[in-house]
């Protein structure tokens, strides 16, 4: 599959998370897909800080769908389940999830000093070790991606193209 016809097929595949997609397919389209969460993440304005988390990410989130369907159809093409394509975004989940405790925990606490300890003593190594497992994980998902399409028909269907009876 070619880079025009790669980029026109992911992006009406956009919502479709059946069926497969061949390496070409994805490789051609995932650099033009990564381009679009970036943008709008670039054109969003960061300044204010209040609320920022949930507003600010949910364009980001719809600009990143065409992406993530594509890596789902690309590990189903391996033989993988394509909902691992979700897993790397797990990382920010808990880092969100580990900063909200601990502005929680600071009004609970009340103290600047008790507060920094705590963030020593709980949310660095939370981030580090969160940071880690996503690193390692990210990299096990884009190592599926680059390896070959299980030949024939999978149990998510036959490689684009062919047409199983």
């Amino acid at each position: 599959m070619g880079p025009k016809q790669a980029i026109s097929t992911g992006f009406r595949k956009s919502f479709d998370l059946s069926g497969r997609a061949s390496r070409s397919e994805f490789w051609w389209f995932a650099p033009v897909a990564f381009v679009s969460p970036i943008s709008v993440g670039l054109l969003l304005d960061w300044s204010m800080s209040e609320n920022w988390v949930f507003w600010r990410l949910i364009p980001i989130a719809a600009a990143s769908i065409p992406l993530l369907a594509a890596m789902h159809r690309r590990l189903q093409d391996v033989g993988e389940n394509g909902q691992q394509a979700f897993y790397p975004f797990s990382t920010i989940l808990i880092i969100w999830l580990g900063y909200r405790f601990l502005l929680g925990f600071g009004l609970l606490v009340g103290g600047p000093i008790l507060l920094f300890l705590v963030a020593l003593l709980l949310f660095v190594p939370m981030l580090v070790i969160a940071i880690t497992a996503g690193a390692i994980v990210t990299s096990n998902i884009v190592g599926m991606m680059l390896i070959a399409s299980e030949p024939g028909v999978n149990q998510f269907g036959p490689p684009n193209g062919e047409v199983s009876i």
